[in-house]
């Protein structure tokens, strides 16, 4: 798999997604943040990510709900999606799984880690 270039980092925590995409800026990424699922959607009308890392545990619309619609985007075939969560049993990997995720990372997440999804070698 190609390097991801462009980015979309989804996450109700503002100040830890803005350092991440600033961190992800530095490294020569292009990079979009949305604090809820609603500024998600509102996002990819303008910016196709070739990656989305998503909380799972967000309000109103969480990281599920917000994996399905997106996966229902034509435009959006090749993304990768990539939940991130403070639960990391096997429940919850087959939840994501379900909801169209292509992985589940447990937050935190190291920085090789992070290196290995946007680069598509880790899972």
């Amino acid at each position: 798999m190609t390097q991801a270039k462009q980015i979309l980092l989804v996450d109700d925590q503002a100040d830890a997604i803005d350092a991440l995409a600033m961190l992800l800026e530095l490294d020569g990424y292009t990079v979009r943040t949305a604090y809820s699922g609603a500024d998600a959607l509102a996002a990819i009308e303008t910016f196709i990510p070739d990656l989305a890392l998503i909380d799972v545990s967000m309000p109103n619309m969480n990281g599920m709900q917000l994996a399905r619609l997106l996966r229902h985007n034509a435009a959006l075939a090749n993304t990768r999606l990539i939940a991130l969560t403070g639960f990391g049993g096997d429940a919850e990997r087959k939840q994501a799984a379900e909801a169209g995720f292509d992985a589940h990372m447990t937050k935190p997440v190291s920085a090789d880690q992070l290196t290995q999804l946007i680069e598509g070698t880790g899972d």
